[in-house]
């Protein structure tokens, strides 16, 4: 996953929490600890929500290469197109 989408999406959920928030919460009645606790609260329920799909994708694309950059890095045998057998040299004779 790239730093700059993560950093962007870090932010971005942080505001999204402090949103939600301060709409459905009242500042001016709650206690501090509370408001804190529950921004704390969303924030992380809200970045394992926004983060994991884009980590699971990361991760099986960054596979995916992977696979087929040892795919390709693979040598292919050519198959030998002539009609003629080879003598069976690797056999060793039995003695009887």
């Amino acid at each position: 996953m790239s730093g700059a989408a993560l950093g962007i999406e870090i932010v971005v959920v942080f505001f999204l929490a402090l949103f939600l928030l301060h709409r459905y919460g009242d500042f001016k009645k709650q206690q501090r600890m509370v408001l804190f606790g529950t921004l704390l609260a969303w924030y992380l329920c809200f970045l394992i929500v926004f983060i994991l799909p884009r980590d699971i994708s990361t991760t099986i694309y960054k596979q995916c290469k992977i696979d087929h950059d040892d795919h390709a890095s693979v040598p292919t045998v050519n198959p030998i197109l002539s009609n003629h057998t080879a003598a069976n040299t690797s056999a060793t004779p039995t003695k009887r």
